[in-house]
């Protein structure tokens, strides 16, 4: 009788361990949308709740109005001393708060589109639930979240149902990264498609943990090239790449050796932005560029600019610029064609979609979401890694295309 029951504790034990490891999500997935009333891209969080795509934002910020009490983080915890380590670099040192006779953490965000600074309680709790490629655990809720609470008025050009920022900077409270073994087993790693606007489902992707990346019956992981993600010690909740080249037409353009190196007050650098709509170059950079592409293009009329784009071409059918490449120092090229390098802004206008940051431009380059939609990028943080595919519409497909549902 014992050996009979030792044995069934022992298979009922066995089956318990197979079936928790059978059924522990290893990808998390989302539908991302663009945004009609402010550029940015969304995904959704607990069935309706909407949250802001900010891969330079250090931590994960929902707005709290309820005026209901939240739990405190202790100012000397290790979860307050991380906050302080990733404190924007536009806002001041954030003070911490007394709250019922305790010391509790307060941390500071940045707010990019009026470029404010607010700081309010940084707390845990509220879980979040997300869905799953997992048919036996389409969704799961991820518990004692940790997050900055932050009232309306921080958020107040928002749209209806975009209930917060979430940050995926290369942090150690960014969301992918509570998603990361102790908390739920994740990879460390996440990947984005963002939709074109040219694209008539106007939906994409986001992906924690890794693929599979489902593509029309493809995983697109092996469409992509990788490249270092470079460290930036005095700004710690950005993504730099080690860009080396800019080519039009396969020639490179003619800069300083040390044009996208960072300098002595860590400006410069390339990076990637969900925030910026187009791709920013410094003024020494831009009117190299722009002179360059100027000259590949002078068969194609110029047409006066209406809008913040001041190169701009009269498109037609026949219409075909330059690819432009973007090497990086380990010799792997991003190809940017038409679709991605001009703007339509009307039925036979389309404009170069790059801008002059000045000479004073925080970043040497800042690639921007235009340059980034309909292509499958991913951030293997783990690895520090890049992964980026060619457009997708090379292979007649659209980001959203991408299997979202288990």
């Amino acid at each position: 009788m014992a050996k009979s029951l030792l044995l069934c504790l022992l298979l009922l034990s066995a089956y318990t361990y197979v079936f928790a490891h059978y059924n522990h999500p290893k990808t998390l997935v989302s539908t991302v949308t663009k945004n009609p009333i402010l550029p940015i891209f969304t995904f959704t969080l607990n069935t309706n709740e909407e949250f802001f795509i900010h891969i330079s934002g250090p931590y994960i910020v929902r707005k709290c109005n309820d005026g209901l009490p939240r739990p405190i983080i202790p100012c000397g915890s290790a979860a307050c001393a991380q906050t302080r380590r990733v404190n924007p670099y536009q806002c001041p040192t954030t003070q911490n708060t007394i709250i019922n006779g305790r010391c509790a953490c307060q941390a500071t965000a940045f707010e990019p589109f009026q470029r404010i600074c607010g700081s309010n309680q940084f707390t845990y709790g509220g879980g979040l639930s997300m869905s799953s490629l997992n048919p036996r655990s389409p969704t799961v809720t991820f518990k004692n979240v940790y997050s900055l609470c932050v009232p309306n008025i921080f958020l107040p050009d928002f749209p209806p149902g975009v209930f917060g920022l979430m940050g995926l900077a290369p942090t150690a409270l960014a969301g992918w990264n509570q998603l990361t073994p102790p908390n739920l087993g994740l990879k460390k790693k996440f990947a984005l498609c963002l939709p074109s606007d040219e694209n008539p489902k106007n939906k994409g992707a986001i992906y924690f943990g890794g693929g599979p990346y489902k593509l029309q019956n493809v995983d697109a992981r092996s469409m992509l090239s990788y490249t270092q993600l470079i460290k930036n010690p005095r700004k710690l909740n950005t993504y730099f790449l080690g860009l080396k080249s800019i080519s039009v037409t396969k020639k490179k353009i003619l800069l300083a050796k040390n044009a996208f190196d960072f300098d002595g007050n860590s400006d410069g650098g390339v990076t990637l932005s969900t925030v910026n709509p187009f791709t920013t170059l410094r003024s020494d950079i831009y009117k190299v560029f722009i002179k360059a592409f100027s000259k590949a293009t002078s068969g194609i009329p110029r047409v006066k600019s209406t809008t913040s784009l001041e190169f701009c071409l009269k498109s037609t059918k026949s219409f075909q610029v330059p690819r432009i490449d973007l090497e990086f120092a380990d010799g792997k090229i991003w190809k940017v064609f038409a679709a991605n390098s001009m703007k339509k802004v009307s039925d036979d206008v389309a404009c170069l979609a790059f801008l002059n940051g000045g000479n004073a431009a925080e970043q040497a380059v800042e690639i921007g979401m235009h340059q980034m939609e309909n292509i499958l990028m991913e951030f293997d943080v783990g690895r520090s890694a890049f992964g980026f595919s060619s457009a997708l519409g090379l292979v007649n497909a659209s980001c959203g295309d991408f299997q979202t549902q288990p």
